[in-house]
């Protein structure tokens, strides 16, 4: 009887340890689904070069420079303006070059999913969105008439030309920098802006519009005194609900 016993115990513990495998198991892929990469290189940046930024290159290749994982898992959930909170220090302190090649079968698949499919592999990251009010920036004008900055004006792109619309910039981050648009409305350049105000600015100014625009910032210049000054426009410190990407769990990676 001891021993039948025994072989019972045995055999409840293993259903229930198989069941727990099986469970994981099917929890697993879900984390991974989607397009990746073929093949990939992530490597520590040590340069201390202060000049970072993302190439989206022909043939589904990306390449990130310098870049800390924060930013990255903003460019992994597609918008540059999304909060990431939570996570270990060095997701802020450590700087990382990724260059990274599609399948030929996969060169359409959306950069995004990828980057995302990558860090989950790489870096074991594992995070959620969620709703949460947070610090936000209403972008509003800042002349009681209205009128915009002299840096700021209607573009010829047309609503519907897709092609037409695109951002370009050469920044240092908040200490200095240019940046420029073509046909971009008041939603678009208000996510662009984010990045550097480091908080999403969300649009305010009930204009509907396509603009071409241009600012510029320096240590003597503040990015806030340029949007000014340049864009007639001001960012208003306000709180409003938002979605967030929260991390989990992340792990340095084994570099290449």
């Amino acid at each position: 009887m001891g021993q039948v016993g025994q072989v019972g115990k045995n055999t409840c513990g293993l259903i229930a340890l198989v069941a727990l495998l099986a469970a994981v198991c099917a929890a697993a892929p879900a984390l991974a689904q989607g397009p990746s990469f073929e093949v990939a290189s992530v490597k520590r940046n040590v340069s201390g070069d202060p000049r970072s930024g993302t190439r989206t290159l022909p043939g589904g290749r990306i390449a990130i420079t310098n870049l800390s994982l924060r930013d990255i898992i903003r460019r992994a959930y597609g918008a540059n303006d999304i909060e990431v909170v939570g996570g270990p220090d060095w997701i802020d302190t450590d700087r990382w070059d990724i260059a990274a090649t599609a399948g030929s079968d996969r060169v359409d698949a959306p950069l995004d999913q990828m980057v995302r499919s990558l860090l989950e592999d790489r870096y074991k990251l594992r995070a959620h969105i969620e709703r949460r009010e947070r610090p936000v920036y209403a972008l509003v004008f800042a002349r009681s008439d209205r009128r915009l900055g002299p840096k700021v004006h209607l573009s010829a792109c047309k609503a519907d030309d897709v092609d037409c619309a695109r951002n370009s910039g050469n920044t240092n981050g908040i200490r200095s920098g240019t940046l420029t648009g073509v046909g971009r409305t008041m939603s678009d350049i208000g996510q662009t802006l984010s990045r550097y105000v480091e908080r999403r600015v969300l649009d305010r100014t009930g204009l509907d519009e396509r603009y071409d625009f241009e600012v510029t910032w320096s240590e003597e210049v503040s990015i806030f005194t340029a949007i000014q000054e340049q864009l007639g426009l001001k960012v208003d410190p306000q709180r409003a609900p938002v979605d967030v990407v929260v991390v989990d769990t992340v792990q340095r990676p084994i570099e290449d």
